[in-house]
C-alpha cells in the first residue's frame, strides 16, 4: 500500500473531523440541550489542585476506597459531579450505582449533600464559613460477578479507570480542573499507566498532577503477574506492551509473537506518517477472571483477551485485531475527534452522529494493520473483510434503517440484548462503516493512479 493514498484517505475528512487537537482549545459545546447542572462549564481554571487517593488493596471484596481533597475559596452553594458521559463509551455509562459510603466534611463540620433527582450524578452542598477545603471519602463497590457488570478487580489484577473514583466541581471544563492522583496497591504488584510517577513508597504511588481530562484518559492496569515489553527499542519515544495475567505462566511467548507486535507499531507509524504522543502504553490483560475490554485513549489503551493469547496463539486469531483497532484510535478519535463527540466535561452529553468515522474508519485500518503487521495473514485480513461484506448483504434492517441512524445506538440501546438484531440493527457504524472506508481507500487509489 502506498502511504500517500492512505494519508489522503485520512485527511479527506478534514471538514468532518473538526474536533479539537490535543493540547489546543476545544470548540464550543455541541448544540442541543445541556446536562441538568446547576452550573454550565466554563473554560476557566478551577482554583487549586484536587487530590485523589485510592486504596486498591481490598481485592478479595472488590472494593476501592477513595479519599479526595478539593480546595474551596469561598463559602456557599457548590455542586460536585460524578462522571457520567464517558469517552469511548459514546453514552452515559458512568456507574454511579457503585458509589457508596459518601461522607463530606469541611472546617471540622459534616457537610450534608443532596443528590440531583433528575440525573443522580450531581451532589449539591453548602461550603461552610472558614472552610479552605472539602474532605471527601467514599467507596466504589465494583462487581464481584459478571452479572453485576464488568469485573475490574481480582486477587491477581486491577483495571482502574479514574472516572470511577473522582468527584469534581461543576462549572469548569475538565481540561481546567487539576488533580494529583495516588494509589495504594497490594504488595508486590506492579502498575502501568500513562501518567508520570513522582514517588513510590510502601506501594503507594504518587503521580504528577494532570488535568481531569488527562486523568480520565489515563487508566491503569496493575497486577502481581506483570511484564513490560519494549515494542520500539531505540525508537524516538517509549512504546511498551504492559502485560498482566491470571497466572505468570500465561506470560509465555515466542519471539515471533513479540515481533508481530513490534511490526504493528512500525506499520502504524508508516500508515499515519505522524506521531502525536510522547509515549504509548498498551495495557494488556491475559485473563479469564477479569472482564474483557477494548477501550482507546490518547497515550494508552485498555485491552483484555483470553489468557491463552500467547500460549495458545493459533486459537485466538479472532482477538488479534483488538490492539491494532485501539492503537488506530489514538489518531482517529483522540488526536482528531469528530466535533460533536467532544464535550467540555463528563456530565455534558456527547453526540454520536460521526461514529461511522470514529469507529468505522478505525475498524478498517485496524484490519489493515492486523494483516500488515503479521498478527493476521494477508488472507485472514481479506477473509475478514469478505465476511463483513457477506453479512451486510443479508442484514434485513437495512431495508428501513439507514447506517447513519445506527450511530445513535450507544445511547438508545446501550448494548442490551436484542430479540431481532438483523431487523433492528445495532452499532453497524463499526462494520458497515468499515466498508465505506474500504471504498474510500480504493477510490482514491483508482482516481490517483495508485499514487
Amino acid at each position: 500500500m502506498r502511504v500517500s493514498a492512505i494519508t489522503v484517505a485520512f485527511l479527506c475528512l478534514h471538514t468532518a473531523l473538526n474536533g479539537p487537537v490535543w493540547g489546543q482549545e476545544a470548540p464550543a459545546a455541541a448544540s442541543g440541550e445541556p446536562a441538568a447542572l446547576d452550573q454550565l462549564p466554563l473554560n476557566m481554571p478551577y482554583p487549586g489542585v484536587l487530590q485523589v487517593s485510592v486504596d486498591a488493596t481490598d481485592t478479595a471484596r472488590h472494593i476501592l476506597r477513595v479519599r479526595e481533597v478539593i480546595p474551596v475559596s469561598e463559602p456557599g452553594p457548590m455542586t460536585l459531579l460524578y462522571p457520567r458521559w464517558l469517552p469511548g463509551n459514546h453514552r452515559p455509562a458512568g456507574r454511579i450505582d457503585e458509589l457508596a459510603g459518601l461522607t463530606i466534611s469541611a472546617a471540622g463540620q459534616t457537610v450534608r449533600w443532596t443528590r440531583d433527582t433528575e440525573s443522580g450524578f450531581s451532589f449539591a452542598i453548602d461550603v461552610p464559613q472558614g472552610a479552605s477545603e472539602l474532605e471527601i471519602e467514599f467507596q466504589i463497590v465494583t462487581p464481584v460477578t459478571g452479572n453485576q457488570g464488568r469485573v475490574v478487580m481480582t486477587p491477581e489484577m486491577l483495571n482502574l479507570q479514574w472516572n470511577k473514583v473522582v468527584l469534581y466541581p461543576a462549572g469548569h471544563y475538565a481540561s481546567q480542573v487539576t488533580i494529583e492522583p495516588s494509589i495504594r496497591l497490594p504488595d508486590e504488584w506492579h502498575a502501568a499507566v500513562a501518567l508520570e510517577p513522582l514517588s513510590n513508597e510502601n506501594n503507594v504511588i504518587l503521580y504528577r498532577a494532570v488535568s481531569l481530562e488527562t486523568l480520565v484518559d489515563s487508566p491503569m492496569f496493575a497486577g502481581i503477574n506483570f511484564e513490560r515489553v519494549d515494542l520500539d527499542p531505540g525508537g524516538e519515544v517509549p512504546f511498551y506492551l504492559n502485560i498482566v495475567a491470571d497466572d505468570a505462566a500465561d506470560i509465555t511467548y515466542a519471539d515471533e509473537h513479540i515481533e508481530t507486535h513490534r511490526a504493528l507499531v512500525q506499520q502504524a507509524y508508516r500508515l499515519f506518517q505522524s506521531r502525536h504522543f510522547d509515549h504509548y502504553d498498551f495495557l494488556l490483560a491475559l485473563t479469564d477472571t477479569m472482564s474483557g475490554i477494548g477501550l482507546e485513549h490518547h497515550q494508552s489503551s485498555e485491552n483484555a483477551v483470553p489468557r491463552g493469547y500467547f500460549t495458545e496463539w493459533d486459537d485466538f486469531t479472532d482477538v488479534r485485531d483488538l490492539l491494532p483497532h485501539e492503537l488506530v484510535h489514538s489518531w482517529n478519535g483522540k488526536f482528531r475527534r469528530p466535533a460533536d463527540l467532544w464535550a467540555p466535561n463528563f456530565n455534558v452529553p456527547m453526540r454520536d452522529s460521526l461514529l461511522w468515522v470514529y469507529e468505522g474508519q478505525t475498524q478498517y485500518w485496524g484490519y489493515v494493520l492486523s494483516a500488515r503487521s503479521g498478527l493476521w495473514t494477508q488472507q485472514e485480513g481479506l477473509d475478514g473483510i469478505a465476511w463483513v461484506a457477506a453479512i451486510y448483504d443479508t442484514v434485513a434492517g437495512r431495508q428501513w434503517r439507514p447506517l447513519q441512524d445506527t450511530t445513535n445506538d450507544p445511547i438508545i440501546s446501550a448494548r442490551r440484548p436484542m430479540p431481532w438484531r438483523s431487523w433492528q440493527r445495532r452499532e453497524d457504524y463499526y462494520s458497515e462503516g468499515q466498508l465505506i472506508w474500504l471504498d474510500v481507500d480504493t477510490l482514491i487509489r483508482e482516481l490517483s493512479g495508485d499514487t
